[in-house]
């Protein structure tokens, strides 16, 4: 008698992606040319003058060339304040880079604007590097899958041989009595073989599907990857959410600080504090967390450290690069990190690199 001891059962588990944003944003041209051991490289120039593979292009928005914008009055024009605090929501800024966005902030009236490395820089650093080792984990959970898919393709073709020997083993009996009884038991082990072949191909239906959405996820988290390496231009949208374009000017090659530049442009700004800030200091920290734009928090220093200003202010991502003043609304800071246990949501504390690290890095542009 023909007895089945298994039974498929397979639990499909849906593999999503570390949340990445992909902007619209708005880039230049990026080339790509093999370097001499036959790796693709990605460039936003071409290499010693030569014409290469434009892979992608991206055209700009915002001013038009040659015409002055000017931000500060109308921005002023929109945002009446009433102390300087709210004044230095005006010159605070959303910059946008390939693979996300952080903020910015004015410093000077023509339009340079200082913000984090990583914001411009975003395929570089721990929040890239734990997106791509969630990309490999991922990774290995299909490959675990496929394998446990073939695994019940094995076992459904040796439950298929097993029905076949028994149709052949009921047409020996001659007994009609247990000839019918034999029916019934092959109608059993016939529709639950059914069941585990619909939801096998059903399962791997799903596991096609998914694979396949992970795999263009992946490609273009590559490709944006490589963009982010070289890009130059960047969206920046201001408080009443104009949007323009900024060019990257220089990063500082030890401290997480960038500075841009919008061109032709009259911008509101924030003056560097002149004088130290001392632990317990109210102060406010300024930027876009989580998608919001001009969101503003208030809390104190609660310590100076060598890491830099630390502050209790609430700072959430999306805050990096964005400002921390004092009660006049001058820039103590550079709001850079978070320091919490477990998520960044979590509370925690803020770190912010002091204006001297700006001076020291940008100071002949921002004379």
């Amino acid at each position: 008698m023909l007895i089945f001891k298994r039974r498929i059962f397979f639990i499909f588990t849906l593999i999503a992606v570390y949340s990445i944003s992909f902007s619209n944003i708005c880039l230049a041209d990026i080339f790509k040319y093999k370097d001499k051991d036959g790796r693709w490289q990605f460039s936003d120039s071409p290499l010693n003058g030569k014409a290469l593979n434009s892979v992608r292009s991206y055209k700009s928005s915002g001013v038009s060339a040659g015409k002055l914008s000017d931000f500060k009055t109308l921005l002023n024009n929109k945002y009446p304040s009433s102390n300087p605090v709210q004044q230095a929501t005006m010159a605070v800024v959303t910059v946008k880079s390939k693979l996300g966005s952080g903020s910015g902030f004015f410093v000077t009236a023509d339009c340079y604007l200082i913000t984090n490395k990583h914001v411009v820089r975003p395929a570089k650093g721990k929040q890239w590097d734990a997106t791509q080792a969630k990309i490999k984990q991922n990774a290995l959970v299909f490959k675990r899958n496929r394998m446990q898919i073939s695994n019940q393709r094995e076992r459904l073709a040796v439950n298929k041989q097993k029905l076949d020997d028994f149709w052949a083993y009921m047409g020996g009996i001659s007994s009609e009595k247990q000839k019918q009884l034999a029916q019934r038991e092959y109608a059993l082990y016939e529709r639950q073989y059914e069941q585990d072949r619909q939801q096998l191909d059903e399962a791997e239906r799903r596991l096609y599907e998914d694979e396949k959405k992970f795999n263009q996820q992946q490609s273009n988290f590559n490709f944006s990857s490589a963009v982010s390496n070289v890009a130059q231009s960047f969206e920046i949208v201001l408080k009443d959410n104009t949007k323009t374009r900024a060019n990257l000017i220089k990063v500082a090659p030890e401290d997480d600080l960038a500075l841009l530049k919008v061109n032709a442009c009259r911008a509101p700004h924030l003056k560097f504090a002149t004088k130290g800030v001392s632990q317990g200091a109210i102060v406010h920290a300024i930027g876009s967390p989580l998608g919001l734009r001009d969101q503003l928090t208030e809390g104190t220093v609660t310590q100076l450290s060598a890491q830099g200003i630390v502050t209790d202010a609430q700072i959430l991502p999306g805050n990096s690069g964005g400002p921390l003043i004092t009660d006049d609304g001058h820039v103590i800071a550079v709001n850079t990190i978070k320091v919490a246990k477990g998520s960044a949501l979590n509370t925690g504390f803020g770190v912010s690199i002091p204006v001297a690290k700006v001076q020291q890095n940008f100071g002949q542009y921002l004379k």
